[in-house]
């Protein structure tokens, strides 16, 4: 009677580099086995690999991240890069941020200005004279950390120094959002400092509030002052002028204006 060769006797035949004996019976499995063989030139089918293990839970990441030393330099470089997929996101983030503040009552007329850093010497900005609530991509300016305006069609703002100042002296602070939130703009002008450990919220997520002399905004003296404070504070509160906040993103440092005039 002709010997019936089951799936695993298959298996046991192959790996010792053998064939089926003459004349011999396969079983379905058996023949499967086989043909396994013949199609990967010789060899019994690999196993499957295992499945990949699903991404744990994750938080959103907006932060612009870029290889130190890619500055474009070139015109055609700079206008390329100012062009480019992830910049034209960006400022389509930052007019989102604009018109968060202007909704919120943080702004009036032009007020209010928005950087954000985008190499080791390049960073975006808002123009002089908008209104943030109806900001377009096509008007943001790109400058490098001296404020020299390299890209864009409108006039960048004179008070993105006060934001370089800080950017400068802080290399987290990857992006600053200056307002005039009501509340804590209220301690602004009564050159009051607001208190600490009050509500743990601001404690976890602002720290204590810095608080810089008034100087002129737009000036070098301006963005020396709030510099100097932005190295140990994230939120400042700039006496008679209003709020400047830091953090690792726009949408980061948008939240901190919120908790500093919630907290005041």
């Amino acid at each position: 009677m002709p010997k019936v060769i089951t799936a695993q006797e298959a298996e046991a035949i192959l790996s010792q580099g053998g064939e089926p004996p003459a004349g011999a019976i396969l079983t379905p499995s058996a023949r499967d086995v086989f043909a396994g063989r013949t199609r990967l030139g010789g060899r019994a089918p690999a196993a499957p690999a295992p499945a990949a293990k699903p991404a744990g839970p994750t938080v959103p990441d907006y932060e612009f991240k870029w290889t130190p030393g890619s500055d474009p330099k070139s015109a055609a470089e700079i206008e390329k890069f100012f062009h480019s997929g992830p910049i034209e996101a960006l400022k389509a983030k930052i007019c989102g941020i604009g018109r968060r503040i202007w909704e919120k009552d943080y702004v009036d007329g032009n007020g209010g200005n928005i950087v954000v850093r985008v190499g080791d010497n390049l960073a975006l900005c808002t123009p002089t004279l908008i209104s943030k609530g109806f900001m377009a991509p096509a008007d943001i300016c790109l400058i490098d950390l001296d404020g020299k305006q390299l890209a864009g069609e409108r006039k960048r703002t004179s008070e993105a120094m006060t934001h370089l100042g800080i950017m400068k002296r802080q290399p987290k602070a990857k992006a600053c959002v200056h307002a005039h939130p009501p509340h804590a703009t209220a301690f602004a002008v009564a050159a009051v400092r607001p208190p600490t450990c009050m509500i743990p919220e601001a404690e976890v997520f602002l720290g204590e509030i810095g608080y810089a002399k008034y100087q002129t905004p737009g000036t070098p003296e301006n963005a020396d002052e709030v510099g100097k404070i932005g190295v140990d504070h994230q939120a400042i509160i700039m006496e008679n002028h209003g709020v400047i906040v830091w953090g690792k993103d726009v949408e980061d440092a948008y939240w901190k204006m919120e908790n500093t005039d919630s907290y005041c």
